[in-house]
């Protein structure tokens, strides 16, 4: 019996890196290196998707619709949240405990709220609703310490303008806030995805 990859094998590594940019292959290949090098079976997972800053795999997020809105916001023990977020311009539709799975999206460079879904949509996710958006912040809520966090799958019109909530921060302080559909956004935006 061979010791070495099968191509079904070394077929799902190509899948994998079929979603990486040519410059983050190239910034990769020593770590690819090393990792080939490594004994995996001494190497920690978790431990090194903290050297990262990923999220851990075994976390598991649900979204409860036993909850309200109100109820959601408040489980994410927010500093400050806009008050324009309410359960008539955010309804909620599910019923039970629903799990999600999670991505963030980073495109670093400016982009329109459509081509980010365009994008999420190639990968097989969609834009997250505000329940899921919760949710995520609730469970890691120091990462909109580091960039703000859009979910683009609930937009409300509010005095004639269409509005996502984003999870963000001004200071140390953590915010549900919301932001314009349309107009842009910046690279430093991150875009909350789950998969279909």
């Amino acid at each position: 019996m061979s010791n070495t990859a099968t191509f079904s094998q070394a077929g799902h590594l190509l899948t994998l890196f079929g979603a990486v940019t040519k410059e983050q292959f190239e910034a990769m290949k020593p770590l690819i290196s090393d990792l080939c090098q490594a004994d995996p079976s001494a190497v920690n997972r978790e431990e090194l998707r903290k050297v990262l800053k990923l999220t851990p795999v075994d976390l598991q997020f649900f979204v409860d619709y036993g909850l309200d809105l109100m109820a959601m916001i408040k489980a994410g023990n927010y500093d400050w949240f806009n008050d324009s977020i309410t359960a008539k311009r955010f309804p909620l539709t599910g019923t039970g405990k629903v799990a999600f799975e999670p991505k963030l999206f980073h495109f670093d460079r400016s982009i329109s709220s459509e081509d980010a879904i365009k994008e999420m949509e190639k990968d097989g996710f969609r834009p997250a609703r505000i329940e899921e958006l919760l949710a995520y912040g609730a469970m890691l809520p120091e990462e909109q310490r580091k960039y703000p966090i859009i979910a683009l799958g609930s937009v409300a019109e509010i005095s004639g303008d269409r509005n996502v909530a984003c999870l963000d921060r001004h200071g140390s302080r953590r915010e549900l806030s919301l932001r314009w559909f349309v107009g842009g956004w910046r690279g430093y935006c991150r875009f909350l995805g789950v998969r279909k």
